[in-house]
Formats: structure tokens, C-alpha cells, sequence
């Protein structure tokens, strides 16, 4: 057939910029649609830190050599531009006790970089291997015609259609291609949450390479408020608030900074850099693929994979599209690795909300149960693991050693938290 490539990518994030690297690593000719005009240009409220816990998401991630080396899925991207490591994080009580989770040997759970700068390396590689980029582009509409894929494009009001013999879906949370193609049929959608992230300058009274997170009342209705130190330098924090189409996180945001105990912190202060985004949080997709079509990422996610998880998807993404293509079922081999490494492929989904929201510990615990709480760790370290499977256990089982305490001192709370314990592995405490 004429005029049909090996593969179609959708979106030039890490995903689709991974998957289309190593495809053209192996020999494939690609092509990725991508709607922004600047890829490295980027406005979205996302993660941009690798966490370097070991096994995390089945990896351990080493940087060396301008290299970010997956030292268990064996590959490794360029990087050239800024890191940052974080090395204490706090979870701070409405009245200002603290929890500390840190490593002994102060090594950094997580190493924060320039997102924007990763994407241009990564470009940079892929344009080197011959894959075309069209930008500005959306792909609004396609077709699995059984021995290939069409997907019809808008760029500028102009139509087409392209075609290739399988298609990658990496276009990120909010999964709409993805449901074109019928693959979040069954899936449910347990809500759509906003999130406003914005860079500061002149805060002050946070410590450089730290990682801080607010709860109670005093600070945000429902949901904790992060502040990190920044890349974008050595006085800068990155703030973020998360909120609901009615409860707008813009205005959480202007709250906390002008109303809440953290207002004195922000009296010289100015955003210089403001981003957000919306995403609906979807069940993981267990089968990711549906005839030549393979959602990849945040597409198929519960939760987000964060970028480092987000290359291991188009690492693998690629290899399989290369075994498709030779004959060899590549899908259902991605799948089986797509299924391990992830907690929340085998989390109930429910159940990872009930241990997430356990931790924000807002509406169930009032600002004066948060207290005690923190009170109880106050000057003692916890293991200084970054998962957001791993923290609320280890803040739970540090807590619950003062059960006793709990128990004799506030009755009413220990009714609350007792139960904790019993929690199972499968995205449960323990």
C-alpha cells in the first residue's frame, strides 16, 4: 500500500517522544502529531522530578554523564540540562508540627530537572533518526481498518489523513482519542480534578532542596498544598494547589498565600511562571491495547506515571510495535510489563483513593486531630521513600507505634485510625 508508515505517535511528551525514538532506532519510519506549537514550551501543571527509590515502578534510576540511565529496563536518554536534588521532605500540621522523612545518609529521594529541557534532548535524538514532527496539529478523528490505522488531522484549519500500520496513543490523561478508538469502554471515571502550580520568587522560610506538604483546614478544604523548591533557582519554590470545577484552585491558591498561617511567607513575594491543567482520573486499563492501537502513560493510568515512567512506556511501547510487525505478539508482552510495574495495575482503584486521601487526613481528622498526630513524630526521621504508595504507609505505621498513647489520650481519635493497621499490601496499609 502506498504512502503507509510503520507508526503513528499521539503526542510529543516523554511517552510519544521515547516511542518514537526507539522505534526509529529500529528501523521504523514515524510520524507524531502534536498539538502545542512549542514542545518544550511548558504550561501544563506536571511532574517534573525522577524519584529515585529503589525499584520504584520495578526501576532504579542512576544519572551520570548526562545520561538519566533505567539500570533494570536497560536504556538511557540524554539529558543536558539543570538538576536539582530534594533531599528532606516535611508534612507540616496546621499549627506547625512537623513529620520528616528523610534517607540517613542524605542521599535525595527525588532529583528534580527541566522538563522542557528533557523533551528538547529528546527531539534532538529523534530528529536525528529521521521522525517527523507535526506540530499545531490534532488528531481528530480515526480508524482501525484491520491491516492499518487512519488518523484524520487538522493543522490551520487544513484536513487530511494519514496512514500506518499501527498506532501509539500517548496523548496523555484526559484519554480522548483513546475512548475514539473504544478503549475506555467499561472504564470509570472517578472524577476530574484541577490542579494551579505556579513558580515563586522572595518566599521565605522554606529550606532549599525540600519538599513540603500542608494539611489541615488552615491551608485547603479537602486536599493538601505542596511547596518544593524550584529549578528555576536557588530562591524560587514551586507552589501546588489542587481544586474542583466549583472550588476553582486559582482561588485555593490566593487563599493560602494571603489568608492561611503561611501568609507571612509570601509578603515579598511574586509568581513568576503560572501553570495547570485539568485530568480525569480514569481505572487503569489492564488490556491497554485494542486491535493495531496501543494507549501508553497517562492514557491508560489511573494515576499519573510521572516521566519516568512515562519513557519506560515508550521504551517498551516500541519494542512492541517492532515485534507487531515482524509477526511476534508484542502487545500482549507490553501489557504483561505494563501490569507489573505499576501499583495501581494491582490497586483497587478505590483503594488507592481511600490510602492517598488517608494521608491528606482532611475532612475525616480536624485540624486539632492533625496536630497531635504530627506532634506524636515530631523530631524523629521516617524512611525517606517518595512513592505515593510507600509515604502513607510509612507515615501511618509511624504513627501508629504511639497506638497505646492514642488509645489513652484521645479515645475518639483512636476509634478513627484503629483499623488502619489491618490495611493489606494491595494498595492497603499495612
Amino acid at each position: 500500500m502506498k504512502n503507509i508508515i510503520d507508526l503513528i505517535v499521539i503526542g510529543a511528551g516523554p511517552a510519544g517522544l521515547m516511542t518514537a525514538k526507539r522505534a526509529a532506532e529500529l528501523g521504523l519510519k514515524v510520524t507524531i502529531i502534536e498539538l502545542k506549537k512549542d514542545i518544550t514550551h511548558i504550561k501544563r501543571a506536571c511532574s517534573a522530578q525522577f524519584v529515585t527509590d529503589e525499584g520504584y515502578e520495578n526501576e532504579t534510576i542512576k544519572i551520570e554523564d548526562n545520561k538519566i540511565i533505567f539500570t533494570k529496563n536497560r536504556f538511557y536518554i540524554n539529558y543536558t540540562g539543570r538538576l536539582l536534588n530534594i533531599i528532606n521532605n516535611y508534612h507540616h500540621s496546621p499549627s506547625g508540627h512537623k513529620l520528616h522523612l528523610s534517607h540517613p545518609d542524605h542521599r535525595p529521594f527525588a532529583i528534580k530537572f527541566d522538563k522542557g529541557h528533557l523533551l528538547a534532548d529528546l527531539w534532538r535524538d529523534c530528529e536525528k533518526l529521521g521522525v517527523k514532527l507535526l506540530l499545531e496539529t490534532v488528531a481528530y478523528r480515526g480508524k482501525d481498518l484491520g491491516d492499518h490505522v487512519r488518523i484524520d488531522i487538522r493543522n490551520h484549519k487544513k484536513t487530511s489523513s494519514i496512514l500506518a500500520k499501527k498506532l501509539v496513543i500517548a496523548e496523555g490523561a484526559n484519554a480522548k482519542l483513546t475512548g475514539l478508538f473504544g478503549l475506555n469502554k467499561g472504564r470509570v471515571l472517578h472524577g476530574t480534578p484541577f490542579v494551579f502550580s505556579c513558580i515563586i520568587e522572595g518566599a521565605t522560610g522554606f529550606e532549599p532542596q525540600s519538599w513540603n506538604q500542608f494539611y489541615g483546614s488552615k491551608y485547603h478544604p479537602f486536599a493538601e498544598v505542596i511547596i518544593e523548591s524550584a529549578i528555576e533557582g536557588n530562591d524560587a519554590i514551586e507552589l501546588t494547589i489542587m481544586g474542583t470545577r466549583n472550588l476553582r484552585p486559582d482561588v485555593l491558591f490566593e487563599k493560602f498565600i494571603k489568608d492561611s498561617p503561611m501568609k507571612y511567607h509570601f509578603t515579598n513575594a511574586h509568581v513568576i511562571e503560572r501553570r495547570g491543567c485539568s485530568l480525569k482520573s480514569y481505572d487503569s486499563l489492564q488490556k491497554p491495547y485494542i486491535g493495531n492501537v496501543l494507549a501508553i502513560g497517562d492514557s491508560a493510568a489511573h494515576v499519573e506515571v510521572i516521566v519516568q515512567g512515562a519513557l519506560m512506556c515508550g521504551y517498551h511501547a516500541a519494542n512492541a510495535i517492532n515485534d507487531e510487525l515482524i509477526g511476534i505478539n508484542g502487545f500482549e508482552k507490553y501489557t504483561s510489563w505494563w501490569n507489573k510495574s505499576f501499583n495501581f495495575n494491582h490497586t483497587n482503584p478505590l483503594e488507592f483513593v481511600n490510602l492517598y486521601s488517608s494521608l491528606a487526613m482532611r475532612p475525616k481528622y480536624s485540624d486539632e486531630e492533625l496536630d497531635y498526630m504530627f506532634s506524636l513524630l515530631e523530631g524523629t526521621s521516617i524512611c525517606g521513600n517518595f512513592s505515593q504508595f510507600e509515604v502513607p504507609k510509612n507515615i501511618w505505621k509511624a504513627i501508629l507505634s504511639h497506638k497505646d498513647q492514642i488509645q489513652s489520650e484521645k479515645p475518639a481519635l483512636f476509634e478513627k485510625i484503629k483499623n488502619i493497621d489491618k490495611l493489606n499490601q494491595e494498595g492497603k496499609l499495612n
